[in-house]
């Protein structure tokens, strides 16, 4: 009994040590920065770039969220049909429902869109590609601004420069 626990062990730290002088010998060395190198420059850069999209982008999955509950919300409301045949008034109510849930999924859409446009810069400044500096064809809608809560529930209008 002793002898196969000893055995085990015995294959299991030479595999260990195998396994440390192979991790040893192929480990990939960190850039070093030089002060005065341009490379090192636009290598900062881009890193402070990707790291302002992945920031954007941690926002807009959460305004993301956040149009999803309202829309999960607007949807559970009940219709005026369950409650009244006749009233006009319930039904001219369920009709702005029904637009401001259009607005909120339309809403939702262009933020998926943003966030896959975002995703796809990250990872183009990731990988080295140089990007091209673009506007975004649509505005999303939230204020982009880092803050509050209330903040980000403001709307702005399409007319508005």
């Amino acid at each position: 009994m002793f002898y196969a626990v000893a055995e085990i062990a015995i294959f299991m730290i030479g595999a260990t040590i195998v396994g440390f002088l192979l991790g040893r010998m192929t480990k990939r060395s960190t850039p070093r920065l030089v002060p005065g190198d341009e490379s090192a420059a636009e290598l900062e850069s881009a890193q402070a770039a990707v790291r302002e999209l992945e920031m954007e982008r941690a926002n807009l999955k959460g305004q993301l969220a956040d149009a999803k509950e309202r829309v999960r919300q607007l949807a559970a409301e009940p219709t005026a049909s369950e409650a009244s045949e006749a009233s006009e008034e319930l039904e001219e109510k369920i009709r702005s429902l029904e637009e401001i849930v259009e607005q909120a999924e339309a809403q939702a859409d262009r933020l998926r869109a943003t966030i896959a446009d975002r995703d796809t810069r990250i990872s183009q400044l990731t990988s080295g590609e140089e990007v091209p500096e673009t506007e975004p064809a649509a505005p999303v809608g939230y204020s982009s601004s880092a803050g509050t809560l209330a903040d980000m529930r403001i709307v702005f209008e399409d007319d508005e420069a």
